[in-house]
């Protein structure tokens, strides 16, 4: 995981891991996997699951919901994407 990140390491894999948030807001999860594309090669699929704790988490969640589904999931999706691609030029695995 790159240094100043929200996230804590759940489990990692060659192909997937799991990503832990818990703030005062939060508690979510991030699941990253590849998965086999039609092209033959792979792509990075991505889920999310958020628990808000309490009445200020369900404001913050209801009020960033646009932001999170229209900017902020696929910017982060392109970015791990990228950084696990590039991560096989410097001699790690590649996914299955």
């Amino acid at each position: 995981m790159p240094p100043g990140t929200p996230f804590t390491v759940v489990y990692e894999l060659d192909d997937e891991c799991a990503l832990e948030l818990a703030n005062k807001t939060v508690h979510g999860v991030c699941h990253l996997g590849w998965v086999p594309a039609a092209d033959g090669d792979y792509e990075l699929r991505m889920a999310v699951l958020v628990k808000p704790n309490g009445f200020l988490g369900r404001l913050y969640m209801a009020g960033i919901k646009p932001f999170r589904y229209g900017l902020v999931y696929p910017a982060m999706t392109r970015q791990w994407e990228s950084r696990w691609r590039n991560r096989n030029r410097s001699g790690g695995a590649r996914p299955r």
